[in-house]
């Protein structure tokens, strides 16, 4: 019966470890991406009900992030003639 040298054996051995490391880092990449994709959900949906209550407020405008103004659109007078 024929047998690998200690070095080939030992290199299949490392090569095999190291794809298993592999295959347990995509493993662990995936679940973080799903959590993280969830966590941006709920991001979405809580920044989504404050856009509501803001509008509700506030009116449907525009605000500058770095002051808190809000700039309203202007209204068309419809009453002049064009």
């Amino acid at each position: 019966m024929k047998r690998l040298s200690q070095e080939e054996l030992k290199k299949l051995q490392d090569f095999q470890q190291q794809g298993n490391n592999i295959i347990y880092s995509i493993g662990e990449l995936t679940l973080q991406k799903e959590s993280l994709v969830e966590q941006y959900k709920l991001l979405s949906s809580q920044q989504s009900e404050l856009g509501s209550s803001l509008s509700k407020k506030y009116g449907d405008g525009k605000i500058n992030l770095n002051t808190g103004e809000i700039t309203l659109p202007e209204k068309e007078d419809l009453s002049s003639p064009n």
